[in-house]
């Protein structure tokens, strides 16, 4: 049978390695997607990846639980995600583009995005959108997350998230614009209110 995440987190609480270690298994996924997401590097990804479970470790005494403990972790990762960003703001990469993505980001997107063309012109338009939009981009719209968790896992209020995450959707159509404008792809105007 298998122990409940609260029950792990309590043992993991008082100093239990295995416990930690079995949300590290239960979590370590969901972490590394995040954060490759986000930063559209693998050897990032897999280093915010480690030093989110380092952090959550050594703040696990902390967590109280008011939030579920795999939103906590999401916090931490969006975290150091952003400040890795901001570290390398000089920098723009390109984000990688996969099949979730191309489902999730707006479904006027996922519609167009049936060549090779489309699906460049989509990730480098992603990859110019500022982190902290692009993390909101990515916990909404490609992770399916509920308003009320990403204001918990960003900080701030649901409304607040409502529209920075307005605005970002904002910044990504408008980045997309010329190819839009030229293309029958008009679904992602009229998705954007989801």
């Amino acid at each position: 049978m298998a122990i409940s995440e609260l029950e792990l987190v309590s043992q993991a609480q008082k100093g239990s390695r295995a416990a930690f270690d079995e949300l590290v298994s239960r979590h370590q996924q969901r972490v590394y997607a995040l954060a490759y997401r986000i930063l559209g590097a693998a050897e990032d990804a897999s280093d915010i990846q480690q030093e989110t479970f380092i952090r959550a470790w050594l703040s696990l005494k902390k967590f109280r639980g008011q939030a579920a403990f795999y939103t906590w972790l999401h916090r931490i990762t969006v975290n150091l995600c952003l400040s890795r960003k901001r570290k390398l703001s000089s920098s723009v990469e390109v984000l990688p583009f996969d099949e979730d993505i191309r489902q999730s980001i707006e479904p006027g997107v996922a519609t167009c995005a049936q060549n090779v063309e489309t699906t460049e012109m989509v990730r480098a338009a992603l990859s110019t959108v500022p982190a902290p939009c692009r993390a909101l981009l990515v916990l909404r719209d490609i992770e399916g997350r509920p308003y009320e968790e990403i204001a918990r896992i960003v900080g701030g209020s649901i409304e607040s998230v409502r529209t920075r995450l307005s605005r970002a959707r904002k910044m990504l159509r408008e980045r997309m614009r010329s190819y839009l404008e030229g293309d029958q792809c008009t679904g992602i105007a009229s998705n954007s209110h989801k």
